[in-house]
C-alpha cells in the first residue's frame, strides 16, 4: 500500500501488532453509512464499493476500491459517523487499521503522515474530476473518459471492466441500458471492441475525442 511503503520497519511491527485482518464473502456490507468505525481500511485482494444510496434504492457507486488501496482513511482524524456503505464486490480480504495505533505512527515516522497526506489529497482530486464529471460531461463523454483511464497502463489498449455492467454504470452516473448502448455506439463507430467485460480500444485517439466533446454519434 502506497502510504506505507516508506514507513520505518519499526513502526510498520507496530501497527501490525494492532491490526487485524478481515476475511469478506462477495455480497457483504463490509461497513454501513452512519456507523462509528474507528478505524479504516486496507484492501490486500478482492473488490468493494463505496455508495450512496438513496431511500428509494437508486445507487451512486463513488469508488471501486481494489487491492493495494485504502478508504476511511478522514475517519481517523474525526469521530463522525461513516458516509458511506462498502460492500464486497468479490471475496475480498481486509487489513483493518485502528485509529489509535494510526495516531500514534502519525506521531513517529514522517513517511508515514507524507503518504497518508498524498492518498487523502489525491482523493481530493479524484473527487473534484467526479463533480466535473457528472455535471459538465456528457454520458457518452463519461464513458468513453472512463475506458481510457481503464487502459491508461496497457500498451495494447487492452481492458476489462472490474465489475459488472451494473456497478460500473452507477459509478458512471447512468443507468445499465444507457452504458449498454453507449459501449455499442462506440463499437459501431470502431472506437472499441466490446466481449463481455473484456474491452479493446481500437482506436484510442478516436475515443480520446469522444471523451473531450470532440467527436459524435
Amino acid at each position: 500500500m502506497p502510504m506505507f511503503r516508506q514507513v520505518a520497519r519499526p513502526h510498520l511491527v507496530e501497527l501490525a501488532r494492532h491490526a487485524r485482518v478481515q476475511h469478506v464473502r462477495r455480497g457483504a456490507t463490509v461497513c454501513r453509512r452512519g456507523e462509528t468505525l474507528n478505524c479504516f481500511f486496507g484492501v490486500a485482494y478482492g473488490l468493494l464499493k463505496l455508495a450512496l444510496r438513496a431511500n428509494g434504492g437508486e445507487e451512486k457507486v463513488l469508488r471501486l476500491v481494489g487491492a493495494g488501496e485504502t478508504f476511511g482513511e478522514a475517519l481517523v482524524f474525526r469521530e463522525r459517523p461513516n458516509p458511506l456503505e462498502a460492500v464486497a464486490l468479490a471475496d475480498t480480504m481486509l487489513v483493518v487499521f485502528p485509529s489509535q495505533a494510526v495516531i500514534s505512527l502519525l506521531e513517529h515516522d514522517l513517511n508515514f503522515a507524507r503518504g497518508l497526506l498524498a492518498s487523502l489529497s489525491e482523493r481530493m482530486h479524484d473527487l473534484v474530476s467526479e463533480v466535473e464529471a457528472s455535471t459538465l460531461l456528457s454520458a457518452r463523454q463519461r464513458v468513453a473518459a472512463y475506458l481510457e483511464s481503464l487502459a491508461a497502463e496497457n500498451a495494447n489498449g487492452r481492458a476489462r471492466l472490474p465489475a459488472t455492467k451494473t456497478v460500473i454504470a452507477a459509478r458512471l452516473g447512468v443507468t445499465k441500458e444507457t452504458f449498454s448502448r453507449l459501449l455499442r455506439e462506440l463499437a459501431n463507430q470502431g472506437l472499441i471492441e466490446v466481449e463481455k467485460r473484456d474491452i479493446l480500444l481500437r482506436n484510442r485517439a478516436g475515443l480520446a475525442a469522444v471523451a473531450q466533446g470532440a467527436l459524435h454519434a
